[in-house]
Protein backbone atom coordinates (compact mmCIF):
# COMPACT_ATOMS: atom_id res chain seq x y z
CA UNK A 1 0.00 0.00 0.00
CA UNK A 2 2.78 2.39 0.88
CA UNK A 3 4.49 1.72 -2.49
CA UNK A 4 1.28 2.66 -4.33
CA UNK A 5 1.07 5.88 -2.35
CA UNK A 6 4.70 6.79 -3.12
CA UNK A 7 4.23 5.92 -6.80
CA UNK A 8 1.10 8.08 -7.00
CA UNK A 9 2.88 10.96 -5.23
CA UNK A 10 5.82 10.75 -7.68
CA UNK A 11 3.44 10.90 -10.67
CA UNK A 12 1.58 13.92 -9.26
CA UNK A 13 4.86 15.67 -8.50
CA UNK A 14 6.17 14.92 -12.00
CA UNK A 15 3.14 16.45 -13.72
CA UNK A 16 3.12 19.43 -11.38
CA UNK A 17 6.77 20.26 -12.01
CA UNK A 18 6.73 19.52 -15.74
CA UNK A 19 3.63 21.60 -16.45
CA UNK A 20 4.48 24.80 -18.32
CA UNK A 21 2.58 27.78 -17.02
CA UNK A 22 0.30 28.88 -19.82
CA UNK A 23 0.26 32.63 -19.71
CA UNK A 24 1.71 35.52 -21.63
CA UNK A 25 5.17 36.49 -20.38
CA UNK A 26 5.12 40.09 -19.11
CA UNK A 27 8.77 39.70 -18.15
CA UNK A 28 11.26 37.14 -19.43
CA UNK A 29 13.55 34.96 -17.36
CA UNK A 30 17.04 34.19 -18.64
CA UNK A 31 15.77 30.82 -19.89
CA UNK A 32 12.86 32.46 -21.74
CA UNK A 33 15.28 34.93 -23.33
CA UNK A 34 17.35 31.97 -24.56
CA UNK A 35 14.17 30.30 -25.87
CA UNK A 36 13.11 33.44 -27.77
CA UNK A 37 16.56 33.80 -29.36
CA UNK A 38 16.61 30.11 -30.27
CA UNK A 39 13.10 30.37 -31.76
CA UNK A 40 14.25 33.26 -33.97
CA UNK A 41 17.37 31.46 -35.13
CA UNK A 42 15.62 28.15 -35.76
CA UNK A 43 12.74 29.70 -37.72
CA UNK A 44 14.67 32.37 -39.60
CA UNK A 45 13.50 31.15 -43.01
CA UNK A 46 9.78 31.36 -42.22
CA UNK A 47 7.79 34.23 -43.72
CA UNK A 48 6.52 36.97 -41.41
CA UNK A 49 3.03 35.52 -40.87
CA UNK A 50 4.18 31.93 -40.34
CA UNK A 51 6.92 33.09 -37.96
CA UNK A 52 4.46 35.10 -35.83
CA UNK A 53 1.61 32.59 -36.08
CA UNK A 54 1.40 32.17 -32.28
CA UNK A 55 0.72 35.90 -31.86
CA UNK A 56 -1.52 36.57 -34.90
CA UNK A 57 -5.32 36.59 -35.02
CA UNK A 58 -7.08 36.66 -38.40
CA UNK A 59 -10.44 38.38 -38.83
CA UNK A 60 -13.61 36.46 -39.64
CA UNK A 61 -13.35 37.68 -43.24
CA UNK A 62 -9.96 35.97 -43.48
CA UNK A 63 -7.81 38.74 -44.89
CA UNK A 64 -7.38 41.34 -42.11
CA UNK A 65 -5.23 40.42 -39.13
CA UNK A 66 -3.75 41.69 -35.89
CA UNK A 67 -0.53 40.69 -34.13
CA UNK A 68 0.24 41.07 -30.45
CA UNK A 69 3.84 42.19 -29.96
CA UNK A 70 5.09 40.54 -26.78
CA UNK A 71 8.56 40.67 -25.30
CA UNK A 72 9.07 37.09 -26.48
CA UNK A 73 7.88 37.71 -30.07
CA UNK A 74 9.83 40.97 -30.44
CA UNK A 75 13.05 39.36 -29.21
CA UNK A 76 12.45 36.27 -31.38
CA UNK A 77 11.88 38.43 -34.47
CA UNK A 78 15.03 40.47 -33.84
CA UNK A 79 16.93 37.22 -33.36
CA UNK A 80 15.57 36.03 -36.72
CA UNK A 81 16.75 39.25 -38.41
CA UNK A 82 20.20 38.97 -36.81
CA UNK A 83 20.46 35.33 -37.83
CA UNK A 84 19.60 36.21 -41.44
CA UNK A 85 22.48 38.71 -41.32
CA UNK A 86 24.75 35.91 -39.98
CA UNK A 87 25.27 37.49 -36.58
CA UNK A 88 24.11 37.20 -32.97
CA UNK A 89 22.12 39.74 -31.00
CA UNK A 90 24.18 41.96 -28.71
CA UNK A 91 23.30 42.50 -25.06
CA UNK A 92 22.22 46.06 -25.92
CA UNK A 93 19.87 44.78 -28.63
CA UNK A 94 18.38 42.22 -26.25
CA UNK A 95 17.80 44.90 -23.61
CA UNK A 96 16.23 47.24 -26.19
CA UNK A 97 13.94 44.48 -27.44
CA UNK A 98 12.73 43.73 -23.93
CA UNK A 99 12.06 47.40 -23.21
CA UNK A 100 9.92 47.91 -26.35
CA UNK A 101 6.88 46.20 -24.84
CA UNK A 102 7.43 47.25 -21.23
CA UNK A 103 4.06 47.49 -19.43
CA UNK A 104 2.21 47.38 -22.78
CA UNK A 105 -0.03 45.19 -24.83
CA UNK A 106 1.05 46.42 -28.26
CA UNK A 107 -0.87 45.42 -31.39
CA UNK A 108 -0.08 45.82 -35.08
CA UNK A 109 -3.21 45.60 -37.23
CA UNK A 110 -3.43 45.17 -41.00
CA UNK A 111 -6.72 46.39 -42.50
CA UNK A 112 -8.08 47.15 -45.96
CA UNK A 113 -10.14 50.11 -47.14
CA UNK A 114 -11.07 52.10 -50.21
CA UNK A 115 -8.77 55.15 -49.90
CA UNK A 116 -5.16 55.86 -48.83
CA UNK A 117 -6.34 57.62 -45.65
CA UNK A 118 -9.27 55.34 -44.75
CA UNK A 119 -7.86 54.50 -41.30
CA UNK A 120 -6.83 58.00 -40.19
CA UNK A 121 -9.83 58.49 -37.88
CA UNK A 122 -10.01 54.95 -36.54
CA UNK A 123 -10.07 54.38 -32.80
CA UNK A 124 -9.15 51.24 -30.85
CA UNK A 125 -10.35 49.90 -27.54
CA UNK A 126 -9.33 46.74 -25.72
CA UNK A 127 -12.12 44.76 -24.06
CA UNK A 128 -11.12 42.78 -21.00
CA UNK A 129 -13.87 41.03 -19.05
CA UNK A 130 -16.31 43.24 -20.99
CA UNK A 131 -14.67 46.42 -19.68
CA UNK A 132 -12.97 48.84 -22.09
CA UNK A 133 -9.33 49.85 -21.78
CA UNK A 134 -8.33 52.96 -23.70
CA UNK A 135 -5.05 53.02 -25.65
CA UNK A 136 -2.03 54.99 -24.50
CA UNK A 137 -0.90 55.23 -28.13
CA UNK A 138 -2.71 55.08 -31.47
CA UNK A 139 -0.77 55.21 -34.72
CA UNK A 140 -3.17 55.10 -37.63
CA UNK A 141 -1.72 54.65 -41.09
CA UNK A 142 -2.65 57.76 -43.10
CA UNK A 143 -0.83 56.61 -46.26
CA UNK A 144 -2.18 53.13 -46.93
CA UNK A 145 -0.61 51.34 -49.89
CA UNK A 146 -2.60 50.23 -52.93
CA UNK A 147 -3.06 46.48 -53.03
CA UNK A 148 -5.09 43.87 -54.86
CA UNK A 149 -6.80 41.10 -52.95
CA UNK A 150 -8.40 39.61 -56.04
CA UNK A 151 -12.09 39.49 -56.83
CA UNK A 152 -13.29 40.04 -53.24
CA UNK A 153 -11.71 43.50 -52.96
CA UNK A 154 -10.52 44.46 -56.45
CA UNK A 155 -9.27 47.98 -55.65
CA UNK A 156 -8.27 48.54 -52.06
CA UNK A 157 -5.61 50.00 -49.80
CA UNK A 158 -3.65 48.21 -47.10
CA UNK A 159 -3.09 50.08 -43.83
CA UNK A 160 -0.88 48.99 -40.93
CA UNK A 161 -1.83 50.59 -37.62
CA UNK A 162 -0.39 50.26 -34.12
CA UNK A 163 -2.34 50.43 -30.85
CA UNK A 164 -0.74 50.21 -27.39
CA UNK A 165 -2.61 49.53 -24.15
CA UNK A 166 -1.40 49.38 -20.55
CA UNK A 167 -1.05 45.75 -19.46
CA UNK A 168 -1.43 46.24 -15.70
CA UNK A 169 -5.22 45.83 -15.95
CA UNK A 170 -4.97 42.47 -17.72
CA UNK A 171 -4.13 39.06 -16.27
CA UNK A 172 -1.63 37.32 -18.60
CA UNK A 173 -3.71 34.13 -18.92
CA UNK A 174 -7.02 35.73 -19.89
CA UNK A 175 -8.78 36.67 -23.11
CA UNK A 176 -8.84 40.16 -24.60
CA UNK A 177 -10.68 41.54 -27.60
CA UNK A 178 -9.14 44.29 -29.70
CA UNK A 179 -11.92 46.37 -31.25
CA UNK A 180 -11.15 48.83 -34.05
CA UNK A 181 -13.88 51.41 -34.72
CA UNK A 182 -14.23 53.58 -37.79
CA UNK A 183 -16.00 56.99 -37.61
CA UNK A 184 -19.31 55.31 -38.54
CA UNK A 185 -18.89 52.89 -35.59
CA UNK A 186 -18.30 49.86 -37.82
CA UNK A 187 -16.22 47.39 -35.81
CA UNK A 188 -13.35 45.08 -36.57
CA UNK A 189 -12.77 42.56 -33.76
CA UNK A 190 -9.75 40.41 -32.96
CA UNK A 191 -9.91 38.01 -29.99
CA UNK A 192 -6.61 37.06 -28.34
CA UNK A 193 -6.25 34.12 -25.94
CA UNK A 194 -3.23 35.29 -23.97
CA UNK A 195 -2.68 31.94 -22.27
CA UNK A 196 -1.81 30.48 -25.68
CA UNK A 197 0.93 33.04 -26.34
CA UNK A 198 4.41 33.67 -24.99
Amino acid sequence: MQHKFIFLWVIILFFTLSYDATALFYSLSDEQIRQAIAYGEKNRDLDYIAFLDEWVVVSEEGYEWAALNTKFSILAYKSKQASLAARKLTEAEIYQSLSEAEDLLSFHVVMYGNSPDFSQDYHAVLLYKNKPIQPVNEQNDTHARPTNLGIRLPASYRATCQYDFPNYYVEPDEEVCLVILNPLNKERRFVFHLKEMR
